[in-house]
């Protein structure tokens, strides 16, 4: 049942979080001041860059080049828009969406939650890891897996609590062949985000390839009980709902 498409594009933000505002902007009573226009990443060039700005990665990693901050996104969930997106309010936003999303009466109502949430996923507040996780991501894509591994290195070594970091790796792993290391990425984003639904899912489909099915189906559902509209979670429990508990009748 295990297989992996194409890895998502994640995101490099030069201006605000688009979707992020125009979900909020469904909540809140009062629509706050416009975006900023803000410059974003010009100039694409990973041949000025500094060893020292990819930490202990690898020597050359093309098409890196320093930009803006993200610009102004949306403020708590019961606020108006502030000046600029603080990465340290982002577990509170979370929180907040994986209430909703949750409470979602269908896939529709959860589909700008979804998005909302997946883009908050891919904003570190750090240039340097967005970039180098966009990077990996099309590396990964082009297969060549080895590439963005080294890159997934550094990023975990720049960026140790960052959970979307961790889950990309445990993606590449899988790609590699290497589903006891994209286990232990796994569980180290889990760590950090518990109810990151995406690797919960995706803890699901190597613990099923590795036979543990009980564990597997486990983890679909608690993927499930976050994210009620998964596609793969639910093709998960179907199958192995009745192939392990239906032992048991």
């Amino acid at each position: 049942m295990l297989g992996v498409a194409l890895l998502v594009p994640a995101p490099v933000f030069a201006g605000p979080p688009t979707v992020l505002a125009q979900f909020f902007e469904q909540f809140d009573d009062e629509a706050g001041p416009p975006p900023s226009e803000d410059p974003g990443l010009g100039g694409l060039d990973f041949e000025d860059m500094e060893e020292s700005d990819l930490g202990a990665g690898p020597e050359r990693v093309p098409g890196w080049a320093s930009g803006e901050a993200p610009g102004e996104g949306e403020e708590a969930i019961a606020g108006a828009v502030p000046p600029a997106f603080d990465p340290a309010e982002r577990p509170v936003l979370l929180e907040g969406l994986y209430e909703r999303l949750a409470q979602a009466k269908s896939s529709t109502e959860a589909e700008p939650i979804t998005e909302a949430i997946e883009e908050l996923w891919a904003m570190s507040g750090s240039d340097t890891v967005d970039l180098l996780m966009s990077r990996a991501t099309q590396f990964a894509n082009d297969s060549d897996v080895d590439l963005s591994l080294a890159v997934l290195d550094a990023v975990v070594d720049i960026a140790p609590d960052e959970a979307e970091a961790w889950y990309l790796r445990a993606k590449v792993n899988v790609l590699a062949g290497k589903p006891e290391r994209a286990l232990s990425d796994l569980r180290r984003a889990l760590n950090l985000d518990e109810k990151h639904y995406r690797a919960i899912t995706d803890l699901g489909l190597v613990l099923e390839q590795l036979g543990a099915k009980k564990e597997a189906l486990k983890a679909y559902r608690q993927a499930l009980a976050v994210n009620p509209y998964l596609d793969d979670a639910q093709a998960g429990v179907d199958a192995l709902s009745r192939e392990v508990e239906g032992q048991d009748i």
